[in-house]
């Protein structure tokens, strides 16, 4: 009898020819005591990252399976699409230009969730290495992302809805049971994918982080979220719209309409060219949004 698979590793690539085999060797280097596959998402490349995957492909048929997109479109598609190839108890996430860096990661990280079935993921911390002079555009000269966030070993929704705690892509496992096409439906868009995702997978559950930097992460330029700051902020103002209808966050009014004031703050501090009335406009969303968060603070108070 075949050995069923414990972890799915997928890996999401677009452009990534410098890096891709940095990203896939750093995988088939873990040594685990159970079997796991690779699905690796190429979404569209133009370089030459699709030939590097065949011949992985082609030297590790038993493990990789590779899936290309004739155009480019995004994340959340490249994502939705490789859900059919997951067998896995578990799904590791790995972008294309990242790697990891301690060949114990999968097994300590599976070890945990077999032990504990109340989390549904657990997170480690991650290095950073600065490519060309994207040190000043996200996280200064820092060499860690546990340097930039206040992370806590236990992890509670409100956490991620703050965004307080950003948690590294490369670092995910995540249980794949949990993880519905209805979440995928609430997410749109590009922006945040993971992160979006993660608020719908922790529901009435939570997640670990280890203080370990056991992945690295290309800080670079051509990050998603570096590109457009305006459809940035707005593509998180929506989802958090569609949470304040989600039954299980009913009871965190509070922290969304935190979060969705601080959006808009940041959007009205930001460096975009809006007109008068358009800047009007987010600033009286932002009045509202911060009316409504004191609002629910004070019925959080009385309720106690």
């Amino acid at each position: 009898m075949e050995e069923s698979i414990k972890v799915s590793v997928v890996v999401v690539t677009y452009n990534h020819a410098k890096y891709i085999s940095d990203a896939i060797n750093s995988i088939l280097s873990q040594k685990t005591d159970f079997r796991i596959e690779i699905v690796v998402a190429d979404d569209g490349s133009t370089d030459d990252t699709s030939a590097i995957i065949s011949r992985f492909e082609q030297h590790y048929p038993e493990k990789i399976i590779s899936m290309k997109s004739a155009q480019n479109k995004g994340v959340r598609e490249n994502a939705f699409k490789s859900r059919f190839n997951i067998r896995g108890e578990y799904i590791a996430i790995l972008d294309g230009d990242d790697y990891w860096d301690y060949e114990l990661k999968l097994q300590k990280q599976v070890a945990f969730l077999d032990e504990h079935k109340d989390y549904n993921g657990v997170f480690h911390d991650t290095k950073i290495i600065h490519v060309d002079e994207s040190e000043k555009i996200l996280f200064g000269k820092k060499k860690l992302y546990s340097q930039n966030y206040c992370f806590k070993e236990i992890i509670y929704p409100s956490d991620l809805i703050l965004r307080e705690i950003i948690l590294p892509s490369s670092s995910a496992m995540l249980r794949s049971s949990v993880i519905r096409d209805e979440d995928f439906k609430l997410i749109k868009g590009n922006y945040s994918f993971l992160w979006k995702l993660c608020c719908l997978i922790i529901k009435k559950s939570k997640f670990y982080f280890i203080n370990e930097p056991w992945s690295v992460y290309r800080n670079h330029d051509k990050g998603i979220s570096k590109s457009n700051n305006h459809e940035f902020r707005l593509s998180h103002i929506q989802f958090y719209e569609s949470l304040l209808i989600d039954e299980f966050y009913k009871d965190y009014k509070y922290e969304l309409y935190r979060s969705i004031a601080v959006e808009y703050k940041l959007l009205l501090d930001s460096k975009c060219d809006f007109s008068g009335r358009n800047k009007r406009k987010i600033f009286r969303k932002y009045f509202w949004n911060e009316f409504l968060k004191i609002l629910n603070y004070r019925k959080q108070v009385f309720a106690n």
